[in-house]
């Protein structure tokens, strides 16, 4: 040994958490300024759903580290949560079909 080392690399543990928190700001200024691109609505929909598909895998893989458990755990986690996705969804469809035509424009 000659007594020199190599230099130590300084990084920030919360890196990680900082790229991903940088993304998710991105990914949502990005879906809040989609409706005034004035797309197809079944296009808007179908951006803004894979958008928040992209966001909710970041958010289970990096802050509730589901990317470093095992793959039935988080299909486990992936499927609950889109079971109550939907469960959500045909329960407030109809009201929110009923708000949308007794609404006055």
């Amino acid at each position: 040994m000659d007594g020199t080392h190599a230099p130590a690399t300084t990084r920030s543990p919360y890196r990680v958490y900082w790229i991903t928190w940088v993304i998710l700001l991105v990914v949502t200024v990005t879906m809040l300024l989609a409706e005034s691109l004035h797309m197809p609505r079944w296009f808007l929909i179908a951006f803004l759903l894979a958008f928040m598909m992209v966001k909710a895998t970041m958010i289970g893989g990096n802050f509730m580290h589901l990317r470093y458990e095992k793959r039935n755990l988080a299909v486990m986690v992936a499927a609950g949560i889109l079971v109550t996705s939907l469960i959500l969804f045909f329960f407030i469809r109809p009201e929110a079909r009923y708000v949308l035509e007794h609404s006055s424009h």
